[in-house]
């Protein structure tokens, strides 16, 4: 539930996708009238029929490819658009499988407090997750961190949807052979799912020094709480305006967890707008 509509907006080239797919179709029937032509066992008896059929008619195999283009697969194409945006709303979807965690680098930014932690009246945690990783991967889970990435080009996943759509294609239409074929030649990016939620408009958000741990649940989308505490919560930092009440009941907590504490607040021994950070005896 980014409140940035455009937070980590990918960029797809889509009519590179169709021509992409349309080369792709054409091969496969070419291969396919070739099978024909030697009689392969490995033809689909009805689409052998097909094409035969149009051979008997006087077309050409270049006009049948078109004809069998026009009459079945153009459909797929221009639904190619609409897919795109569906998968786009998926990535942003509280009810998706991922389940994402932001921190940034650095507790005295001024911006952060502000936009963050209710004008400067929340709290930060401070963490170590130096280990963090290694032992959510020594449970099975699948934790992963990563810088978030800023850049004024949105990144181009175009290869990666167009390897997408045309194994799709092919295994709706139940070509085993050429679906084996694409298996052995095209592969998506593994960090594709990953990099969905990584990048972010450098001019607008590189000051805020953000990271993000990804965990995907992909056996329950709304167990929010099945991420496991393990021991990296080092320390809570006050606001300076925090309300005194809800110090109170954060610094039981924090004695109880073990927790650092420190009170942060503007620097009044220096004309800088500096945050100063005090640990809390």
């Amino acid at each position: 539930m980014f409140p940035d509509k455009y937070d980590s907006y990918l960029y797809i080239d889509q009519d590179k996708i169709r021509e992409d797919l349309k080369k792709a179709l054409k091969d496969a029937l070419r291969i396919t009238l070739s099978h024909i032509t030697q009689k392969s066992s490995d033809i689909r008896a009805e689409k052998a029929t097909q094409i035969c059929y149009y051979r008997e008619c006087g077309y050409t195999d270049e006009q049948i490819i078109d004809k069998i283009l026009t009459d079945e697969y153009m459909d797929f194409c221009n639904n190619i658009g609409s897919a795109i945006k569906k998968q786009e709303s998926r990535f942003r979807n509280p009810r998706n499988s991922a389940k994402i965690a932001c921190f940034t680098e650095s507790v005295q930014s001024k911006y952060m407090w502000d936009r963050y932690a209710d004008g400067y009246k929340g709290f930060a945690l401070e963490y170590d997750l130096r280990k963090c990783i290694f032992k959510y991967n020594s449970l099975g889970m699948d934790v992963n961190l990563f810088p978030v990435i800023y850049t004024e080009l949105r990144p181009d996943v175009t290869l990666d949807e167009g390897n997408i759509h045309t194994y799709e294609y092919f295994k709706q239409v139940g070509d085993k052979n050429w679906l084996n074929f694409l298996s052995s030649m095209i592969s998506v990016n593994q960090l594709y799912w990953y990099r969905s939620y990584l990048y972010k408009d450098q001019k607008e958000y590189e000051h805020e020094h953000e990271w993000r741990m990804l965990y995907y649940n992909l056996e329950d989308e709304n167990n929010y709480a099945s991420i496991p505490d393990v021991g990296c919560l080092n320390a809570i930092y006050y606001g300076p305006d925090i309300i005194p009440k809800d110090k109170d009941e954060l610094h039981l907590i924090a004695v109880e967890k073990g927790l650092k504490e420190y009170d942060v607040a503007l620097d009044a021994g220096s004309r800088r707008y500096d945050l100063r950070i005090t640990a809390i005896k």
